[in-house]
């Protein structure tokens, strides 16, 4: 069963109960308890106090007649009503309520003698009937109490009865009109809340589709417009994980792609030098150790090619280890730059620090700053595409911070670039034909680890190449 017949059903169902319920409760009883009531009030009926004084006016009025309304003055000293008919029993003067003409239709209709007055109690009704010869014309004559009391809001059973039926016709009509509004105000009611449903139900037949470029148009503040858009955002960022997805699927390709020439040179070198000596091209000592040292550089090239790919593949699966401790971040940088010195005079490139006379306290993991400022220099020396070459790494103490710079003269990276540097396998020199072998790994790894040691990290130009790490100040 669908979602718009179960609301329909149930507010129709609810409502029809309800006032089923509330009609059983006003009408039932008056249903029920009718018989048992009217059994009661003619078990309990008792004669009027006036009985002995209307039934000698009756008696005198056989005698000497008088006009019916005269008569029925007389009567009502005693809260008694007229009835007079002929004996056909056709009306001919009456003052009665409906209560007191039901008594006299239920009434024995024999002929009662002239000289007498009989007497009828039922239903706490106190009757006289007799027989008046008046202008030469028998009639018989109703002397009928009824106590006003014992009526049900002043109603006699006849209207009572019309009341009841009138009470049951209008209570339908009640209840048709309200299942009627019911039925208007549940499918309002249903179209309020299928709309959000069925928008949410033509999105995911979109998604699965492929379809990620339309959302949900539903504008109202409701807890469906929520819902929707929630949805939406969802539907965004999948579509953005699928697009990141799709990007990084690319940039691996490549990344496997060059990498695999990048391999594929030193490899090539090697194979060619083994031959060589194999062959006895390298007929003498010095060059067979010519022969075997470059090969041993080429092999070590190939191995840290290796490391960076298992670097970056224990970042991306999260079992890289960080073991933060506090140190003074100056006196730390003087000891690396010593311990760099000489590769720096190997590759002609000057390294200088810039930092103040106070203390420089931060919380970081050593091992993993230090590929940190490798990855930096060694992108500089590649890149930089200047002679001389000079890097100063550079430290300033901010109030909870401490920049550090690390700031080359080279050529700087092209301004539509920069935003990009930082992402995984980019490499602003894309051609795999030049000098300047990389993996498009070292800045994302700086990154990385930069964030993981509680900062940020960005780049820019300024005479050179900036990268500028903000580290926690302790």
């Amino acid at each position: 069963m669908t979602m718009r017949k179960r609301i329909f059903i149930s507010n129709t169902m609810m409502v029809l109960i309800s006032l089923l319920i509330l009609f059983g409760i006003f009408g039932g009883p008056l249903l029920i308890f009718k018989g048992k009531i009217e059994e009661l009030v003619e078990r309990n009926s008792v004669l009027s106090k006036h009985t002995y004084e209307v039934q000698t006016l009756l008696m005198e009025n056989q005698k000497n007649p008088v006009s019916w309304e005269e008569l029925s003055k007389k009567l009502q000293k005693y809260s008694f009503d007229l009835y007079v008919s002929d004996v056909n029993y056709k009306e001919k003067y009456s003052n009665l309520r409906f209560t007191e003409e039901e008594c006299i239709e239920e009434l024995d209709h024999s002929d009662a003698p002239f000289d007498e007055v009989r007497v009828y109690s039922m239903r706490n009704a106190t009757i006289f009937k007799c027989i008046v010869n008046y202008h030469g014309e028998n009639n018989y004559v109703f002397a009928i109490y009824y106590p006003k009391e014992l009526t049900l809001w002043g109603m006699n059973r006849k209207m009572f009865r019309t009341f009841l039926t009138v009470f049951i016709i209008a209570g339908m009509i009640v209840i048709s009109g309200l299942l009627l509004c019911c039925q208007i105000f549940t499918k309002r009611m249903i179209k309020k809340i299928m709309t959000p449903v069925d928008e949410l139900h033509r999105a995911t037949l979109r998604i699965n589709e492929g379809n990620l470029d339309v959302p949900i148009s539903y504008d109202i503040d409701d807890e469906f417009g929520e819902v929707c858009r929630t949805f939406n955002i969802m539907q965004q960022h999948l579509k953005d994980g699928i697009e990141k997805s799709e990007k990084y699927e690319k940039a691996r390709t490549e990344m496997i792609s060059g990498i695999s020439h990048d391999l594929r040179t030193p490899l090539t070198s090697v194979k060619g030098f083994i031959k060589g000596m194999l062959d006895g091209v390298a007929n003498t000592p010095e060059r067979m150790q010519q022969y075997l040292r470059i090969s041993y550089q080429k092999a070590c090239d190939m191995e840290l090619l290796l490391q960076k790919l298992f670097f970056f593949s224990k970042l991306e699966t999260g079992n890289m280890p960080f073991f933060k401790q506090r140190i003074e971040l100056v006196s730390w940088l003087e000891h690396y730059i010593n311990d760099k010195q000489p590769e720096a005079d190997s590759l002609e490139y000057e390294l200088a620090l810039n930092a103040p006379n106070e203390e420089s306290f931060t919380l970081i993991d050593v091992e993993q700053m230090k590929r940190v400022l490798d990855n930096l220099i060694e992108n500089s020396v590649k890149y930089a595409c200047v002679e001389p070459l000079k890097i100063t790494i550079q430290v300033n103490n901010c109030e909870d911070t401490i920049a550090l710079c690390i700031h080359d003269n080279g050529t700087g990276v092209p301004e539509d670039k920069l935003p990009f540097v930082f992402d995984q396998f980019y490499r602003c020199d894309e051609s795999r034909n030049s000098n300047k072998d990389g993996s498009g790994l070292g800045l994302y790894v700086c990154k990385h680890i930069a964030e993981q040691q509680g900062g940020t990290i960005e780049a820019y130009n300024e005479n050179g190449f900036v990268v500028k790490i903000m580290l926690p100040r302790i």
